[in-house]
């Protein structure tokens, strides 16, 4: 402790609770020096500090309702984020800000004009690029300590069991329903909680599919119905829907990861926008 608090005293900010509480945040240098002065990753240096009760300068406003330990744990926590279009987009970068250590980011598909009303990864810049490479790239871009690794690959049930194995928890931000059964197969078989959203026009749900329980054929039936006959066609996807359903998809990942309660088997949070509204349904 006495040598790690000489590295960082020089990037050290004490910061005053009401209570009277005292903690220290350090700012990106100072873990920048440390890892330096240890021969280390960024990662390693913010697990240090973290066990120490210094917080990272970048995850000092998740101090409250995380625990530095809780903290540890996402630095050290694995996620697979099964597309990178408008559900994708926004959750990888929400993950990364949360500081989840590695990112798993798989899509077989590019960029194109239509996806610029609602993809947070989607500018004229990244027109033509493909998905995965460009969220994994944002993601290491705004969390250096991230491991984030882009997939460029359509999924299915031959190349799924190896995507999944080694992540603690998958996010489905797929836009077809035979991808999604493939993937709450392939999660099922690796033990593995699935968080899915979907949305339609102004509407969007969220559910928690652990590895054992109820799932996608309980809401949609035995076969996946094909994807022009989807909602999405018929309603659109507008530009705050995802944006809702991801920020929902986050934090039920962020629970399953903390072993915090969340959603619990057969229920739906389902979102309205135009109402606004916002209610668990249970299957069934």
């Amino acid at each position: 402790m006495p040598e790690l608090r000489r590295i960082l005293a020089p990037y050290l900010q004490e910061n005053s609770l009401p209570e009277g509480e005292v903690f220290y945040a350090v700012s990106l240098a100072g873990l920048e020096a440390l890892a330096a002065e240890q021969d280390g990753g960024l990662k390693q240096a913010m697990l240090e500090c973290l066990e120490q009760g210094i917080w990272p300068e970048r995850f000092r406003a998740n101090r409250g309702e995380l625990s530095a330990q809780d903290q540890a744990r996402l630095l050290n926590s694995s996620v697979a984020v099964m597309g990178c279009g408008g559900l994708g987009g926004l959750a990888c970068l929400l993950l990364a800000r949360l500081g989840v250590g590695e990112l798993l980011l798989v899509d077989g598909d590019s960029f194109e004009e239509s996806n610029l009303n609602r993809q947070m990864l989607a500018t004229p810049e990244t027109l033509g690029r493909p998905k995965a490479q460009v969220a994994a790239q944002a993601a290491a871009s705004l969390n250096p300590a991230c491991h984030a690794r882009g997939e460029v690959a359509w999924i299915g049930p031959d190349n799924l069991p190896a995507l999944v194995q080694g992540c603690q928890v998958a996010v489905d931000c797929l836009d077809n329903l035979t991808a999604r059964y493939h993937l709450e197969d392939a999660c099922r078989a690796a033990g593995l909680p699935l968080v899915h959203g979907a949305l339609a026009g102004m509407e969007g749900m969220v559910m928690v599919i652990p590895p054992q329980g109820p799932g996608l054929r309980d809401l949609h039936g035995p076969t996946p119905p094909p994807k022009d006959h989807g909602a999405e066609v018929l309603l659109g996807t507008p530009t705050p829907t995802p944006a809702a359903v991801a920020s929902l998809q986050v934090s039920e990942a962020m629970k399953l990861l903390l072993g915090r309660k969340g959603l619990g088997p057969g229920q739906l949070l389902h979102l309205d926008l135009a109402a606004p509204a916002l209610e668990i349904l249970t299957l069934g």
